[in-house]
């Protein structure tokens, strides 16, 4: 039901150019970064989503990223994220497990790891390798990959191309607390990336995204309804197929800039979506200043597996309102401004940002952003 894990996984092999400009200093030089993030997801209690649980949740994210430029061509990162969870189908299973298990050690919010290794040579071939870890009460995940890219033609074109795999284990906690034995989920995933300035003042990037994902694709302690009153597992396919294409452009209006997305989302459990964004860069004070507003309509169809109640058991079957029909608008503002001598006398970015999320299955989604950005 919440924040979903996602594998993102791609490789590919580009001839780098013999003449190009050396590494520019925002790729590699140190920098540290500091986000907090509250998420709040508010259940209607209508008829949609899913009307037989109380979907009502509360996330409070922190995130720290350090970056230390190591020589000219090269330098390594590391970003640790921390979630608390508060929400009804969590806690509830978290608790069982420590009833069923007796609190076997696992961690009560999540948290994740990540290591990165960067490289940029002095032709603007560019290519890495990262590594992650992270834990929650019912699931474990340990993730490496590797990215290469590279910027042609004067640098007004850049492809790219990531790798990523996951390895994870899901700790099957079922919704009435019994305890099986765990299951893995294994993801890996194609991202492909091409950036084409069309003009002094606009440009375009398309990208495409494959994964695969096999093993324990449900959520363990999800569950169904029946129509005598029943429950039972919530049952899928123990393989998926994922594929999104999008297009973004981007075009500058004297010191602001407007982009424009499109994306198209399909996997093999037959669900479709669709998404249409606007941003709007609004610059003022000499640059120091950005206001930042935003729309996002998303609609998809259902999972072919999808029913808010069943008659019978089925071979597959889930009320996960994620994986049900509805349309989604979400507003934003976000302002950010660029001040040297509140923490440090570098140049650093300051941000907050608010965005409101309704679904048309009665659930509701708000969350405010703080972060902070400063070179080392």
């Amino acid at each position: 039901m919440l924040l979903r894990l996602l594998g993102l996984a791609a490789f590919l092999m580009i001839n780098s150019m013999t003449h190009a400009a050396a590494p520019t200093t925002d790729e590699l030089d140190s920098i540290f970064a500091a986000r907090g993030i509250v998420y709040q997801q508010e259940d209607d209690g209508g008829p949609g989503g899913n009307p037989t649980i109380e979907e009502d949740a509360t996330i409070y994210e922190g995130i720290l990223l350090f970056q230390q430029r190591l020589n000219e061509n090269n330098a390594a990162s590391f970003k640790a994220v921390g979630d608390l969870v508060t929400a009804a189908s969590y806690d509830d299973a978290r608790d069982k497990a420590e009833t069923v298990s007796g609190a076997t050690g696992y961690n009560p919010g999540r948290f994740n790891l990540e290591g990165r290794w960067k490289y940029r040579s002095d032709n603007r071939t560019g290519f890495t390798l990262h590594t992650s870890y992270g834990q929650e009460f019912a699931y474990r995940s340990t993730g490496y990959g590797f990215g290469v890219s590279q910027s042609l033609n004067e640098e007004s074109t850049q492809v790219s191309a990531d790798f990523q795999f996951y390895d994870d284990t899901v700790r099957m906690i079922r919704y009435d607390g019994s305890k099986e034995t765990d299951e893995p989920r294994d993801t890996a995933t194609a991202a492909f990336s091409l950036t084409q300035t069309v003009s002094p003042m606009s440009l375009v990037n398309l990208s495409w995204i494959y994964s695969r994902q096999r093993g324990m694709l449900a959520t363990s302690f999800n569950s169904v309804l029946f129509d005598n009153g029943e429950r039972g597992f919530e049952l899928l396919p123990d393989e998926r197929i994922r594929n999104t294409v999008s297009v973004r452009y981007k075009h500058a209006i004297g010191e602001d800039s407007v982009q424009l997305g499109l994306s198209h989302y399909q996997d093999s459990w037959e669900l479709d979506g669709q998404a249409v964004e606007a941003r709007y860069f609004y610059r003022l004070n000499d640059g120091q200043l950005t206001l930042e507003p935003s729309y996002r309509f998303y609609t998809q169809t259902a999972t072919e597996y999808f029913s808010e109640q069943f008659t019978a058991p089925q071979a597959y079957q889930t009320s996960d309102s994620d994986l049900g029909d509805f349309d989604g608008h979400s507003i934003g503002l976000n302002l950010s401004y660029r001040k040297a001598g509140w923490f440090t006398q570098a140049p650093s970015n300051y941000d907050i940002g608010f965005n409101v999320y309704h679904r048309s299955d009665d659930l509701n989604f708000y969350w405010l952003t703080l972060g902070w950005y400063t070179p080392l």
